[in-house]
């Protein structure tokens, strides 16, 4: 019983998260409880008549991945780039060989000479057997991504069976980013 629990855990781990709590934000966002609440001032008047969007349950504010953006820092800081860059590409690089951190952190620093105009962000994972891997997540169009990721690793991987590669656009930015914050080993941004 308890192994049909965890597998249940795991499978609605992965599925596309809709609504988030404000407690969840704070990750998000990079804001205090405390701003949130006061931010969700404003959001609950604007849009009280939209419990698709936004609706309380048991005390608890349901808050839909589409009015995040309503969270947003108000004044231009000089933040890192965050969940609020225009995040458009995904792309994970799965190797069929362990090859270490710097390994992949070269390849991805590659993949930044040829988008110098975009910004990047990358977290390196190990896998279920305990393989290191890349994912990768930038504000250029899926083509420009796909095309600089490909032509990057196939300079150092020849054979494309030694390799998955992965790039897709991204549909749920916030998943997104929160999903690379799940268990990197290493992760940074790459901008101009």
């Amino acid at each position: 019983m308890a192994e049909l629990k965890e597998l249940l855990n795991e499978i609605n781990e992965k599925k596309l998260k809709l609504y988030y709590n404000l407690n969840e934000l704070i990750n998000i966002t990079n804001m205090s409880i405390r701003a949130l609440k006061y931010r969700m001032i404003s959001v609950k008047d604007k849009y009280k008549d939209i419990p698709s969007l936004l609706k309380k349950e048991h005390n608890v504010w349901k808050i839909h991945y589409s009015i995040i953006r309503e969270f947003e820092h108000k004044y231009n800081r000089k933040i890192k780039p965050s969940v609020f860059n225009d995040w458009r590409s995904i792309a994970t690089l799965n190797p069929k060989h362990n090859y270490d951190l710097k390994y992949h952190e070269h390849i991805i620093s590659q993949v930044k000479k040829k988008l110098p105009q975009n910004v990047l962000s990358y977290t390196i994972e190990k896998d279920g057997r305990g393989v290191n891997h890349s994912h990768i997540i930038c504000d250029a169009e899926t083509k420009a991504l796909s095309k600089a990721v490909s032509s990057t690793v196939s300079n150092y991987i020849e054979n494309p069976l030694e390799y998955r590669l992965q790039v897709e656009p991204i549909r749920n930015k916030y998943a997104a980013v929160i999903y690379m914050k799940k268990a990197p080993i290493s992760s940074g941004v790459l901008k101009n």
